[in-house]
């Protein structure tokens, strides 16, 4: 049999019996053709998702050294704040350097009484109450020298009396405040 000489509806009859006999063929060898068809649509849609995961990580990682470079200089800041605001009241410090300061500026310590902790906010008040003897004149030095001291101390409740002693003309008491960073508080917020 020669296809040539069919005429053109046999010739279309033979290529759609071919073409149906390959669908069913292809149907039968490929059942779950479909499905994998969505599965693949499904993986392409993961597949997807997983990149873009990929490249923000990427982004991310890229951002790494800046953001270490950053973790160093808020290492840096913190270690100089714990410097002016310590962790620990460091009383015995704190006495020979106030000690010094009185000596220095020409006044008897008579007391150095620390008073116990109060917790404020991520802080902790530490008052130390104070009797020193001298002159007038070298207890603004005094006062000058300690607001300059890296931690921070408030003076407050300051009383000055006249003395009739030929070595001082003045007895003063007062409080001087200094602050204790409270990790546990600080911690919480």
């Amino acid at each position: 049999m020669d296809f040539k000489k069919l005429p053109f509806w046999g010739q279309f009859a033979v290529v759609a019996c071919m073409a149906i006999a390959l669908v069913a063929v292809a149907w039968m060898a490929y059942p779950n053709f479909s499905e994998m068809a969505k599965k693949n649509a499904a993986d392409r849609v993961q597949l997807e998702g997983l990149q873009t995961e990929i490249r923000k990580g990427q982004a991310i990682e890229a951002k790494l050294p800046e953001f270490e470079k950053e973790i160093e200089n808020l290492q840096l800041k913190l270690n100089d704040l714990l410097a002016i605001l310590p962790t620990e009241p460091e009383t015995g410090e704190l006495l020979k350097w106030v000690k010094n300061l009185a000596d220095q500026s020409n006044l008897d310590l008579r007391q150095f009484n620390p008073g116990s902790l109060k917790p404020v906010e991520f802080y902790k008040e530490f008052p130390i109450m104070m009797d020193v003897e001298g002159d007038y004149h070298d207890l603004g030095v005094f006062f000058d020298r300690i607001s300059k001291y890296s931690r921070i101390i408030n003076v407050s409740g300051v009383t000055i009396n006249a003395q009739s002693s030929p070595n001082h003309s003045i007895h003063s008491t007062f409080t001087a405040t200094t602050f204790v960073y409270d990790e546990k508080a600080g911690g919480t917020q």
